[in-house]
Parts: structure tokens; C-alpha cells; sequence
């Protein structure tokens, strides 16, 4: 792989292309139009850490009259990083989907019809018949009512989430969410 590099148009400053440099012994190039030049890729800085779900990566490439470090008879074409906050309407949608994720581990989608068909029909019949629930009822219900507990504490994490951000802040997506491996009793 070569040195990567740009072409650029002196007069306009305008890139013609990326692309390695042309030549391996990194010497200038012979013959080239006197308005093109080759400015070698060079970063100062390494690309900064930062949580993709809240924060845009923006890269920033600069023509400059600055010889490169490595190759003091050629220019450096710079790139820099910096980090953008996104919109609130982003990290809201985020905020919903780590609610969906975190509830997913307390109980998978495929069991919430099964418990929630399950412990309804349990209430219907303590409440219609007045009746005592058998031990594999008591199990279902015992299930659910341990599930929907978190599912709720999640949706309290998220709202209050949510209020931090509109309050200007940025909350912290990762902590205080209800989650675990699920176990099906019955």
C-alpha cells in the first residue's frame, strides 16, 4: 500500500483526488502541471474517543503550505477530528431503543404474549370465578409480575432519562436500566 495522498489545484484550492502518492521514493513529481500539487495525508492527532449513539464524528481535511514531517520537500493535506453532539431527537430515539434492548433481557418478545395471555387468564379467573389459582397458575403470574416490575423501573429510567436531556444535559445511556437473563419457570 502506498502513502495516501491528495491532488490539488493550487489557483482554487480546489481536490482533484484521493489517492497514494505516485511515486514510492516519496520525491516530487517530475513534469506535473505547476498548478497541481501532491500533499501527503498527515494527522496530528489521533481520532478521539467518543459514544457514537450521542456524538457525530466530524473529520476535517485542510490544504496547507505545511511541510510534511516525514517528507520535508512535500505539503501536508491535514485531517483533524472533533466530536458534534447530535440532536436531541436522535438521542431520544436512542434512549427508546436501549429501553427496547434492556426490556428484551428481562423477557424476550416471543415469551411477553405467552406470560402476559397467561397471567391475564389468571386474574380472569380469580376475579370471575373466584377462583384459586393451581401451582403452574401461581407460577405464570409470579413470572409476569417479577418481569413487568422491571419493565416499568426501565420505562421510569428512560423518562428520566429523557428529562435530563431536556433539561440541556446529556444523560448517561448505560447505567441504572433493570436487566437480566430471563428464566422461564413454567
Amino acid at each position: 500500500m502506498g502513502t495516501p495522498a491528495v491532488l490539488i489545484r493550487k489557483s482554487t484550492q480546489e481536490i482533484i483526488k484521493h489517492a497514494d502518492y505516485p511515486r514510492e521514493d516519496m520525491e516530487p513529481v517530475e513534469g506535473l502541471n505547476p498548478d497541481l500539487e501532491w500533499l501527503v495525508k498527515y494527522e496530528p492527532y489521533v481520532q478521539p474517543d467518543y459514544d457514537s449513539r450521542t456524538y457525530n464524528l466530524e473529520t476535517v481535511g485542510t490544504i496547507t503550505t505545511t511541510p510534511h514531517p516525514l517528507y520535508p520537500d512535500l505539503n501536508q493535506y491535514t485531517i483533524t477530528y472533533s466530536i458534534e453532539r447530535k440532536e436531541d431527537d436522535e438521542i431520544l430515539e436512542v434512549l427508546d431503543n436501549l429501553e427496547a434492548q434492556m426490556n428484551e433481557t428481562i423477557i424476550p418478545i416471543a415469551a411477553q404474549l405467552k406470560y402476559l395471555s397467561g397471567a391475564l387468564e389468571c386474574l380472569f379467573k380469580i376475579v370471575r370465578d373466584s377462583a384459586t389459582l393451581k401451582n403452574k397458575e401461581e407460577k405464570i403470574v409470579r413470572t409476569f409480575r417479577k418481569q413487568a416490575v422491571k419493565v416499568l423501573k426501565n420505562h421510569e429510567t428512560k423518562l428520566a432519562k429523557k428529562a435530563i436531556l431536556a433539561g440541556g444535559n446529556l444523560p448517561t445511556l448505560d447505567d441504572v436500566w433493570n436487566t437480566n437473563e430471563f428464566v422461564e419457570e413454567v
